[in-house]
């Protein structure tokens, strides 16, 4: 079965790999050695992320650690991995607090950095729903669990009867109940991502034919 896997990066780094030191992912060989059948004909692996920028980061060093992982990525499938950036936009609005700050009662507002991820989501359901109606899969696998790609996996479902949907979860720990049911009710199947899956598919510290290097740190 010729299958296409959708990975929303955004939402696999804040739903598993975030507070890890699993981030030099192997993505395809994650699908395709732990998570698909091994009867799967695994097309390619479909990236969704978007650069990130210095100042949402607790790390000065994070956006060049993406940029070499991303590099990696390439290197590693030419073929088979696509990174498809959208970008992240900042802006400083000022918010309403929730409860008063102690020792700073007056204050009623405060202005705040907020971060923005655009297009890493319509460009998936964008690309999702255009296979269908290409014929670029006969299975779609959709790795995220954010219900914004609800629609996108609902016109698949609906209007192409002869292709199979799955959806992989990237969330912490084995409860099916917290799979999305706005997303899952339209898989054919559906699963948690497990953490051992995710240190069982690591890139080798050094990509080979390259100088690109797992970071130290991140």
């Amino acid at each position: 079965m010729r299958t296409v896997v959708y990975v929303d990066g955004y939402n696999l780094y804040y739903g598993l790999l975030r507070r890890t030191k699993l981030k030099w992912l192997d993505l395809f060989a994650l699908f395709r050695d732990h998570v698909l059948d091994s009867s799967t004909d695994l097309v390619q692996v479909r990236y969704y992320t978007a650069p990130v920028l210095g100042r949402m980061c607790d790390s000065a060093e994070s956006p060049q650690r993406q940029r070499r992982y991303l590099q990696a990525l390439r290197k590693m499938y030419p073929e088979r991995i696509a990174v498809v950036e959208g970008k992240i936009l900042a802006s400083t609005p000022y918010q309403r607090l929730v409860k008063p700050i102690d020792n700073a009662s007056h204050l009623k507002l405060v202005q705040v950095y907020d971060f923005n991820e655009k297009k890493t989501d319509v460009n998936l359901a964008a690309d999702l729903i255009t296979g269908a109606w290409t014929g670029a899969y006969e299975q779609a696998v959709v790795c995220s669990n954010d219900t914004d790609l609800e629609a996108a996996l609902a016109a698949v479902r609906n209007y192409h009867h002869d292709i199979r949907l799955g959806l992989v979860a990237p969330i912490p720990g084995h409860d099916h109940r917290r799979i999305s049911t706005d997303l899952s009710k339209h898989a054919h199947w559906s699963k948690p991502l497990s953490p051992v899956h995710l240190q069982a598919a690591q890139l080798p510290d050094r990509i080979p034919h390259s100088t690109l290097r797992k970071p130290e740190s991140w």
